[in-house]
């Protein structure tokens, strides 16, 4: 450690000691230079003064010639002290006289360590103003090196004197200065190699470098204290994260706990919407695809996209929450804008006119007929606009519009829109207005409802499809919703040639914007068409018009006119026709129309009754005659056995109808431990298992099934069938089960299904069940108000062929809910809440599938307070009331009904 501080003693003593010399040194060279300068001029001007003299006395003999004469003068100059050499050249540079001995002849050539040993001088030899010659002296000035040793000497003492001085100031210097500041190094290496901020320097001075001590030292100070409050903030922080660690703790636990109850709400929610919704979807379906009058035939349509919009409803109630939490599944499956776009028109139709809002479709030229993407989640965006624009516009027009924007290589970009003429928005609440539970103004909760989470929704949607949304719109001015979406074209736009010759038509409907979409449409074929008041004079019209589109009030006005006078040109005329509206079929029999076109109407119905106005094939009176229901292609499956495991005795029947359509051999069971039975005795090529039941769920069943000994029967597909939303609930795929299908069902979603696990045997056409006309209702004095009687049409409505659903469901009610019942009981004395919950759940799913409404609600009543056993007492009371009530009142429900049925 000494190593370091003597290194320093000794340069800083070296220093001194070169700093002296040095100085010395550099004084001396000073010095002897100046005296050799001087000793030189001095010489210099000495021997010039002889020069000139000495030019002066031999200036005549050289101007004679006389060389001896001249010699004899130079002798007498040699003997001066010092000199080594004359010379006298003449003016032609030849030498005439010279004197002086060999080494002094080229003395002037001689040097030594401080410059040459002799000097010259010349003089001009000047006789009566004319120059004659040149004179030339050398001296030699050797003793100035014996001058300057003198002075060398005398140099080297004063620096020996001047070192030794130096030393001792050194060593002076070192006592004051450099021992403190060795003092504070050592300190500091021991502070950096022990971390030990306790050490202090020793102050020995009252100098620069004591405040130097004393600054290292307060420094050190400083630290210390520093060190001491970051440990004491170290130890209280320590507790503040341990204790905010357990409030987190327990805030997490309670959000969890509060989201898994909201979870289960939405799904139990779900659940009981959706099972009574499967029935009514799929034969709503199937009613559909049967041969009925065109005007029921559009009846059915709403009815299924009713019932899809329902579901969508209850979609969006859990979407948000699934977009939060990054769990939203898209599909990427062929789409045609226009469908969906005529879907969500006929969904909202009715609403639209209640309000007086003339609401219209316009699909663009360059639309393909198909494109891939997710047909739910355009559909969910658009109804929302559309939703939101019908709320905001009390009258005028609403349009939801398609185009194409883009293409490239297949791909392209379509702009759905929808726009409204209603209330707007101002420029400030645009930006903001897509954000979570917001709206444009404060008041629109109040005035006009909503929770301001449909558009928030839609962006969420839109950007998740990979594309954009926005908003246009001026306050009092109306607004228009738009998003793109990046789709591939599966399928080009259905495009009709232009009629070669000029064709006019006139239309003449209420509305703005039905009659210009109208008048769009038209115009691509090449038809101008007039748009006039649907009250506007008739005769300024006819005379030079191929086509009519007009109201039924317009025909009837035409239709005088042209009776009086039989040779009037008469036009092609379309009855355009509203949802409903029984007014055009007068018309179309007595043939003031030639066909008919019910708004609202898409791309297509104007494209079809365009391509029969250019084939001259209007339809007249048999626009009335019955639609022939197109043809919904699956999978068939002839021979397929198929197990479908439902506690509901209505969902098995509608299993049974759905499966049987399909060509499969239905087996039906009620629970997870009767499908394990049934697998035991028979070979089944798929299984639906629904997931809540009682005695054992499908999840257990499941799981039983796939670790069963039989190979063979561990191998079969199983598809859980369930009301609750998969993206809640991944369960089904963890316990084994192959895929899943969502409750309600459509015909196509289990034929594609199956498809995947059993080979069809053909592709076809679903079989179309007969259409039974509903009785009418018959109300007797002594009706029970216990049974709900929509529920037994809707019953009846599901069933085909020979089977009366409406007897099968009471008899199967009275027969499985007395062992509910005493199921109940059990779990009741055992106070179990979560048995008494479930037995009340599968009494309340009993209850309203044969619409036994009082009961079902009181056994809600007991499901929903299972854990209260204070309050338990009474609400089973109420329960083996409603039921004993029930019972003795389905000797009559069953007599009602079967005077119906007959």
């Amino acid at each position: 450690m000494s190593a370091r501080p003597s290194s320093l003693r000794t340069q800083l003593m070296m220093l001194i000691v070169v700093a002296v010399f040095g100085a010395v040194a550099l004084a001396t060279f000073s010095f002897v230079w100046r005296e050799i300068e001087s000793y030189r001029a001095e010489r210099a001007r000495e021997l010039e003064t002889n020069a000139v003299i000495f030019a002066a006395t031999i200036s005549g003999e050289v101007r004679k010639g006389d060389r001896a004469a001249t010699l004899a003068s130079l002798r007498a100059i040699a003997d001066l002290p010092r000199l080594e050499r004359v010379r006298v050249d003449l003016p032609d540079g030849t030498r005439f006289a010279e004197l002086g001995s060999s080494i002094a002849l080229d003395g002037d050539k001689k040097s030594g360590w401080f410059g040459n040993r002799v000097i010259s001088q010349s003089a001009q030899i000047v006789d009566r103003g004319e120059t004659v010659g040149e004179l030339t002296i050398t001296a030699d000035i050797s003793d100035l090196g014996r001058n300057i040793q003198e002075v060398l000497k005398d140099a080297i003492s004063a620096a020996i004197f001047s070192a030794a001085l130096g030393l001792l100031i050194a060593l002076r210097m070192q006592r004051r200065i450099t021992s403190p500041i060795i003092d504070l190094s050592q300190v500091m290496r021991g502070v950096r190699e022990q971390n030990d901020f306790g050490m202090r320097a020793e102050r020995i001075s009252m100098d620069e470098t004591g405040e130097l001590v004393d600054a290292f030292n307060h420094m050190l100070d400083s630290i210390q204290e520093r060190d001491a409050r970051l440990l004491a903030q170290q130890q209280n922080l320590q507790k503040i994260v341990t204790q905010r660690t357990a409030e987190l703790k327990l805030a997490k636990e309670a959000a969890e706990s509060a989201n898994r109850a909201k979870s289960d709400f939405l799904a139990t929610m779900s659940h009981e919407i959706r099972t009574p919704m499967n029935g009514l979807l799929v034969m709503a379906e199937l009613m559909s695809n049967s041969d009925m009058p065109p005007r029921q035939k559009r009846y059915a349509d709403v009815i299924v996209r009713s019932g899809q919009s329902l579901l969508t409803i209850i979609n969006d109630i859990l979407d948000f929450s699934k977009i939060e939490a990054g769990k939203l599944e898209l599909e990427n499956i062929a789409v045609k804008p226009a469908d969906v776009i005529n879907d969500v028109i006929s969904l909202f139709w009715e609403r639209a006119q209640s309000k007086r809002v003339d609401l219209a479709a316009y699909i663009g030229p360059g639309v393909p007929d198909e494109i891939e993407g997710d047909p739910v989640r355009i559909t969910q965006v658009i109804s929302n606009l559309l939703s939101n624009a019908l709320k905001f516009t009390e009258n005028g027009t609403v349009v939801v519009a398609a185009k194409r924007i883009a293409c490239d290589r297949g791909e392209c970009f379509i702009e759905f829109s929808v726009t409204d003429s209603g209330v707007g928005i101002s420029d400030e609440k645009q930006a903001k207005i897509f954000e979570a539970f917001s709206q444009a103004d404060q008041s629109t909760t109040r005035k006009y409802g909503g929770t301001g989470l449909g558009l928030a929704i839609c962006r969420r949607l839109v950007e998740a499809m990979g594309g954009t949304i926005g908003v246009a719109s001026k306050r009092g001015r109306g607004a228009r919703f738009y998003f793109n979406l990046p789709a591939r074209e599966l399928v080009k736009a259905r495009t009709l040639k232009r009629i070669g010759e000029k064709k006019n038509a006139v239309i003449a409907i209420p509305g703005t914007a039905t009659p210009i979409m109208l008048a769009r449409y038209l115009d691509e074929v090449g038809v101008t068409a007039q748009i006039v008041a649907s009250d506007a004079t008739v005769e300024d019209h006819i005379a030079y018009v191929d086509y009519i589109f007009a109201s039924p009030e317009y025909l009837k006005a035409l239709h005088q006119i042209l009776s009086g006078d039989p040779t009037t040109w008469i036009p092609a005329r379309i009855c355009i026709s509203e949802l409903g509206d029984a007014g055009p079929d007068e018309l179309l029999r007595e043939g003031v129309a030639e066909d008919l076109l019910v708004r609202p109407f898409s791309r297509c119905d104007v494209f079809d009754q365009i391509e029969r106005m250019f084939d001259g094939r209007l339809r007249g009176a048999s626009a009335l005659n019955d639609v022939k229901a197109q043809e919904s292609k699956a999978l068939l499956f002839s021979g397929a056995r198929v197990l479908a495991a439902d506690d509901s005795p209505v969902n098995r029947e509608v299993v049974r109808e759905a499966l049987t359509r399909l060509g499969a051999s239905v087996t039906l069971v009620e629970d997870g431990a009767q499908a394990l039975k049934a697998v035991e005795t028979q070979e089944f090529d798929a299984i639906l298992m629904d997931c809540s039941m009682p005695v054992m769920d499908g999840f257990k069943a499941t799981e039983a099934i796939r670790t069963h000994k039989d190979s063979r029967v561990a191998r079969t597909p199983i598809i859980a069938l369930t009301a609750h939303v998969e993206g809640g609930n991944e369960r089904w795929r963890e316990v084994g089960m192959n895929d899943y299908v969502t409750k309600p069902f459509t015909l196509s979603v289990i034929s594609g299904v199956l498809g995947k696990f059993i080979k069809p045997t053909g592709v076809g056409a679903l079989e179309k069940a007969p259409l039974e006309a509903p009785a009418a209702p018959m109300v007797e004095e002594d009706a029970p108000a216990r049974f709900d009687e929509r529920v037994f049409a809707d019953l009846r409505a599901m069933q085909s062929g020979e089977v009366d659903l409406v007897s099968r469901a009471l008899d199967l009610f009275e027969k499985h809910s007395r062992d509910a019942m005493l199921r109940l009981a059990h779990a009741a004395r055992g106070r179990n809440a979560k048995d008494i919950a479930s037995a009340a759940h599968a009494l309340k799913s009993m209850a309203f599938n044969v619409g036994a409404r009082s009961f079902g609600l009181a056994c809600a009543a007991v499901e929903k307070g299972a854990e209260d056993l204070p309050a338990l007492p009474t609400l089973l009371k109420r329960v083996r009331h409603e039921y004993s009530a029930t019972l003795g009142e389905l000797p009559a429900v069953r007599r009602r009904n079967a005077r119906r049925a007959a």
